[in-house]
């Protein structure tokens, strides 16, 4: 994958530098905030080498590209004008419940995610410190362990901080009077004032005695206040002056207000949020963490999973862990990595063997995205296994109360943010990884799935046609899968017409795939020509049926009709011969399409990529309602 292109066509295909309001990334998506998401060409986004899908979900256009999601970003971030982002044309508000909740969910992300990198860093260290101290590697009174625990801890005590300038971002505020504001709230003479016996007035008003070390939605709702006092500010201060009075007016107005009236709100509402979710599974049971664990793919697919931050890090904060969100990661993250393995395992396709492996270990370590779209939902039977493998995790855990302390995103790799201080949870949590990937695995193997290359090979998919099979011939060295990853392939359509899925084609040798993926038309004109630059390879001896090879190796049926063999080469008039060349655009056959039409025949045009188990992806226009020659049909990947 070349990330310095990839990035450029992204970046073509979302609408361009104009169309961007912010775009950040997190494990596995360039999650953009678009002025347009209309503007988007989401089938072309899809069809690019190296995007693994697109959605738009949660207020947020997200691109999906797995583990190599960081390089594309840093290609992607310098194309990007920041004044862009300051231009920014206001879309019409949505108030409909999706609406509401996608500005949530978007507003939720854009605070959390940049600011994950920090907070993985400073939990994955602290479970370290536990585990040296465990195993007597370190104790708790060497300086070592005081000097390495205080860099832990800072990521944790200063989160306001942090979050203070990821809020100003998304708020569109200044960030440093943001931090500075999360800074009062921290100051050690404030936390002293604060932490005292005394009540604390300041000009009348009672100062809540808050602690805000470590807390979230005091500080996001004291920079979104910011964010209109700064608009203010910006109004009433003279240009002169505006260096020095425009923060001067902010941070007098709103450090106040925000430590008598919002900062409380907010640390009330956060200790409900938590207390909420406690409350839940206190009175539902286990049963809450199986329900979230099957329903976590789902979320994922949705990339709605960051709108659960608030709680994670609200539960981190105190009681200090988390038993429902993470813990149900970790359940469907296990389980979709053991059953991307069990496909690797069992199929016989060698590329889908290579796609398993790679999403299965990617799995394994968190990253799910790519066995979600690559291996589950392609084989839709396995997604069922998953998702048995999850609940059964998941309600293993609910009833050890299995506790994550750290907000990491769960996998082998970052399991020490289950290591405490009860060594039995350590031992749940693999107890959970077991469970799940082993139940996934096997459920795979017993439920089973179609394996498209095999399937095809034994004849097993779908009832066959009474039509006898196109005697297409297959090159005796096929490409190899790599090959088909470096560069894409484009079918043009060879007929004109409405266009089809195939697995609308009223005869199950097509619709089922037996014979190759691909598409079809409803011709409207009784044309066929070449889709490529190639050469004719057979022309069945009813005419009806025309075998290609394209100079790129893409080998093509175009099969006129359906069961239309028994015209037996009637209204048919072929005009290319077999091993003849051919170019792009020349006619090859012409039918009477009236005529075939008035005979009781199906004019239903598939057009068939016979050699699609050499291929990676192969991609169908389905969005063209209709089609010609000239315009792409197939996508070869």
């Amino acid at each position: 994958m070349n990330s310095k292109k990839l990035a450029q066509e992204i970046l073509e295909h979302v609408g361009g530098n104009n169309n961007i309001n912010q775009v950040i990334h997190c494990s596995t998506r360039l999650r953009f905030t678009l002025k347009n998401s209309k503007l988007a060409n989401t089938e072309e986004i899809k069809r690019l080498d190296g995007v693994i899908g697109a959605v738009d979900s949660g207020g947020q256009y997200q691109v999906i590209i797995g583990n190599d999601v960081s390089y594309v970003y840093n290609e992607l971030a310098p194309l990007i004008s920041t004044e862009t982002a300051s231009d920014e044309v206001k879309p019409p508000r949505d108030y409909s419940p999706k609406g509401l909740f996608n500005a949530f969910a978007n507003v939720i992300a854009g605070i959390f995610q940049p600011i994950i990198p920090a907070i993985a860093a400073s939990g994955m260290l602290k479970a370290l410190l536990l585990l040296a101290t465990v195993f007597g590697i370190m104790a708790k009174e060497d300086q070592a362990y005081v000097f390495l625990n205080a860099i832990a801890d800072a990521g944790f005590y200063f989160l306001p901080m942090l979050l203070a300038f990821s809020s100003a971002n998304k708020f569109k505020a200044n960030p440093y009077i943001a931090v500075l504001l999360g800074g009062v709230m921290l100051h050690p003479n404030m936390i002293g004032l604060l932490g005292g016996e005394e009540p604390v007035y300041f000009l009348g008003m009672n100062v809540p005695n808050v602690a805000y070390a470590t807390s979230v939605i005091p500080i996001i709702l004291t920079v979104w206040f910011m964010s209109y006092i700064e608009r203010f500010a910006d109004k009433v201060s003279p240009g002169p002056v505006k260096i020095f009075l425009k923060p001067l007016i902010v941070i007098l107005i709103v450090a106040p207000i925000s430590l008598i009236a919002i900062g409380p709100l907010g640390t009330y509402i956060g200790t409900g949020m938590s207390e909420g979710v406690f409350w839940i599974q206190d009175k539902v049971g286990w049963v809450t963490v199986v329900i979230m664990s099957m329903l976590m793919p789902f979320i994922v697919m949705f990339g709605m999973h960051k709108v659960f931050y608030p709680v994670i890090f609200g539960a981190i904060a105190s009681p200090g862990y988390e038993t429902l969100f993470l813990v149900s990661m970790l359940a469907a993250n296990m389980a979709q990595g053991g059953g991307a393995l069990a496909v690797a395992f069992k199929s016989k396709d060698p590329k889908m063997k290579q796609i398993a492996l790679s999403a299965g270990i990617s799995g394994m370590f968190g990253i799910t995205e790519p066995a979600i779209y690559g291996v589950h939902l392609r084989l839709k039977k396995t997604f069922l296994a998953c998702l048995i493998g999850a609940g059964a995790a998941g309600m293993f855990a609910g009833i050890v109360n299995l506790k994550a302390y750290t907000a990491v995103g769960p996998g082998l790799a970052t399991l020490p943010i289950f290591v405490s201080d009860d060594p039995n949870n350590i031992l749940y949590a693999l107890i959970t990884v077991a469970i799940s990937s082993v139940i996934a695995f096997v459920g795979v193997f017993l439920i089973g799935f179609q394996d498209t290359a095999a399937s095809a090979e034994s004849g097993k998919a779908g009832k066959p046609s009474a039509e006898p099979v196109s005697p297409v011939r297959i090159d005796s060295q096929p490409q190899t899968s790599a090959s088909g990853m470096k560069s894409k392939k484009v079918v043009f359509a060879p007929l004109e017409g409405k266009v089809l899925p195939l697995r609308e084609v009223k005869d199950e040798a097509f619709s089922q795939e037996a014979m190759g993926q691909g598409m079809a038309i409803q011709p409207s004109v009784g044309k066929v020509f070449a889709p490529f630059d190639g050469t004719v390879e057979t022309v069945f001896r009813t005419k009806h049926s025309i075998g290609l090879k394209s100079v790129e190796g893409v080998e093509l049926l175009i099969h006129v009709g359906l069961d239309t063999v028994k015209l037996k080469g009637q209204h048919f008039d072929v005009k290319v011969n077999e091993g003849e060349q051919i170019s792009h655009g020349q006619l090859l056959i012409e039918f009477d399409l009236e005529a075939i039409q008035a005979a009781g025949y199906d004019t239903t045009t598939p057009v068939i990529v016979t050699n699609s188990s050499d291929y990676l992806e192969i991609l169908g226009n389905e969005t063209a309602a209709t089609t010609g020659p000239g315009k792409p049909l197939i996508t070869v990947l």
